[in-house]
């Protein structure tokens, strides 16, 4: 039996730019409106993917009428680490994150097959960037906020395996 899927556009192999875009759109939208936030993360995978002006739209205007776009660029492992880094990053230092920003992003890291350990190294990575924009005597808030957020994306993360299809995607392992 098949359970809810919180979004169509789980791919079973390749993860293509349309495809990524395409899920994430869709959740956005699963509550029927995308709010200034998730707007901002949308747009922000927009530019992560290298996609032209038109396909934000066409995607958009896909998903409306019940559709789906194939084909797109294929994307390597290195892309994706890059793309979710990117998107982790930025819904972290919005002020105003709600779960739903969070939600896209433990998508994209179930999308992308992204283990616990590449998760780390992305967390760190984050957190060495942003020791060295900060000041020393903030950077402790910032460093559990960064904690927190990381704890939020995780167990989203195991929620989605809990509503998708045999736990997510194929060949997925942490």
């Amino acid at each position: 039996m098949r359970r809810k899927c919180a979004s169509p556009f789980v791919p079973d192999d390749v993860v293509t730019d349309i495809s990524a875009f395409q899920g994430v759109v869709t959740i956005v939208l699963r509550d029927g409106e995308i709010t200034r936030e998730e707007k901002r993360l949308v747009i922000k995978l927009a530019s992560l993917l290298g996609l032209d002006e038109d396909t934000p739209k066409r995607v958009y205007e896909a998903i409306v009428a019940g559709e789906v776009l194939e084909g797109g660029r294929v994307l390597d492992k290195d892309e994706m680490l890059r793309i979710y880094s990117g998107m982790f990053q930025t819904a972290y230092l919005n002020a105003s994150i709600s779960e739903d920003e969070y939600f896209v992003v433990a998508y994209l890291r179930l999308m992308f097959g992204i283990t616990v350990v590449e998760n780390d190294y992305v967390i760190k990575a984050i957190h060495d960037e942003l020791e060295e924009h900060v000041e020393k005597n903030m950077f402790q808030v910032v460093e559990q906020g960064l904690d927190q957020a990381k704890d939020v994306v995780d167990g989203l993360v195991n929620k989605l395996r809990s509503i998708l299809p045999e736990g997510g995607r194929k060949g997925e392992s942490d």
